[in-house]
Parts: C-alpha cells; structure tokens; sequence
C-alpha cells in the first residue's frame, strides 16, 4: 500500500470514528446548573375551558398559577388559543397539548425562581419544560420539540423549517407581542380571547425594551 493510500484509508477511519461518536452522543446537551420545577399545588391544577385537559396541562397551569404573575398567565393563555387557531387553519395534524405546555413554559424564565444567570431568558424557559416533561416520562422526540419551540420563540428564520408546533408558537407570540396575523382571525374569536385574558399594562411593558426582564429577572 503506498502512502497515499495509508493517508486516505486513516482519514476514513477518522472520519468513520468521529461520525460514530456523533451518532453515540445525545441530541443535546444539559445545563451545568440544572433549576428545579416544583409541581404545583393541586388547588392550581385546572386548565382553563378551551385547553386540552390532561395531567401535563394541569401540571402547566398550575405552574403559571402559583409561580407566575398575572401577566404572563394571561399572555401564555393569548398565545396558545393563536397558535391553536393557526395550527387548525393549516388543516394538518399537531399536537394541542405539547403546544399548550410550550406556551405556558415559553416566558418562565422571565421569573427569578427559573432563570439562571448566564443563559437567555427562552434557553432557561427550554431547560425548564425538558425538565418537566422528562419527569412525566414523554417520549425524547416530543421533548426535543418543546425545548426547539421555546427557545426558538423569539428568533425569526427559523420556525418553519423545524416541526409544527415549532412555527405555531413562534407565530402565536409574534402575533400577541407584535400583532403580527392579527388580521387572519374573526373579529369575535379575537374579542374572546382578549376579553377573557385580559392585555394587563401589556403595551405599557412593550414600550420599555427589557423592562419586562429587569423587573422580574435579578
């Protein structure tokens, strides 16, 4: 064998070990600090009328409950019924209940008692509802597409190239936060909503960049 040959056959055998040690890892990588998610009292676990009704909803709400403000509560219930319309108007398949758990997760690291203090907000959020959902023993796929939606949230580009539930939260939060789709939704459902889930100083905190950050985040 001449030594060009030798050459080529240790790269493909380099090449072959490091696509093998790629296949053998995880599909990602934990935080060094891992934050605990408490499990909210029983008085706060009941979904609202609209949402799916199942343990890891109940366990969601009862999160926005009993750890989160008012706000949020209201902002997380806004962009979940958006994103549900959305996803029921492209008329294809999608999971209602991974898409509520991500709304409801998708802004708690806004909140001191989830955020850590180097990552971003969405990452910490993401972190969170891995966590979550893991202790609830869900399948690493569906995992792996809450954690790519929340993290992705606020990062335009992106969405409609992942799984569906993906772009549908990334559209249900730009539409709440920038209004952006407003008009695809009847007058009605949109008075509903907005009624019941009230835009509590939701412009005034728009209009301060990072406020909302500074003042809940340390």
């Amino acid at each position: 064998m001449g030594a060009v040959d030798s050459k080529i056959k240790n790269k493909n055998s380099l090449l072959r070990s490091a696509s093998q040690t790629s296949d053998a890892r995880p599909t990602f990588r934990r935080p060094k600090i891992v934050l605990p998610v408490p499990t909210p009292a029983l008085e706060f676990q009941k979904v609202q009328p609209g949402v799916p009704d199942t343990q890891l909803t109940r366990e969601a709400t009862g999160l926005l409950h009993e750890f989160s403000t008012p706000l949020l509560f209201n902002h997380s219930h806004r962009v979940f019924f958006w994103a549900n319309e959305l996803g029921r108007q492209t008329r294809e398949p999608f999971d209602a209940e991974l898409l509520f758990v991500c709304a409801a997760f998708h802004d708690l690291g806004l909140l001191k008692k989830f955020s850590s203090a180097d990552d971003r907000f969405e990452v910490d959020s993401a972190n969170a509802v891995r966590q979550f959902l893991e202790h609830h023993d869900v399948p690493a796929g569906r995992i792996q597409v809450a954690w790519d939606a929340i993290s992705l949230h606020a990062t335009p580009g992106i969405a409609a190239y992942k799984p569906l539930e993906v772009e549908l939260l990334y559209n249900g939060v730009g539409l709440d936060v920038l209004g952006i789709g407003y008009e695809q939704f009847p007058e009605d459902l949109r008075k509903k909503i907005v009624d019941q889930y009230p835009r509590i100083n939701f412009k005034q905190i728009l209009q301060r960049p990072f406020s909302m950050v500074s003042s809940i985040r340390p």
